[in-house]
């Protein structure tokens, strides 16, 4: 657990990394989804994955600095 405060900026700014990221994540599961081409799924399983990861780590910081772990649409 961090020992610091977040500014409400920096949680702006987290939060709209984290939209930003969801919706990567979304295209590239639409785009593995249609594909068909092993090496394309592979690609897009990778930017899935990478992207899982990094919602996760957004979603901790907010957590952390008491907001919701989810994107507000």
């Amino acid at each position: 657990m961090h020992h610091w405060q977040m500014t409400e900026m920096e949680k702006l700014h987290v939060s709209e990394q984290l939209k930003a990221e969801e919706l990567c994540a979304k295209k590239a599961r639409f785009y593995l989804n249609q594909s068909r081409d092993p090496a394309i799924l592979g690609l897009l399983q990778q930017c899935v994955d990478k992207g899982s990861r990094h919602v996760n780590a957004l979603s901790s910081l907010l957590q952390e600095a008491g907001l919701s772990g989810t994107a507000r649409h």
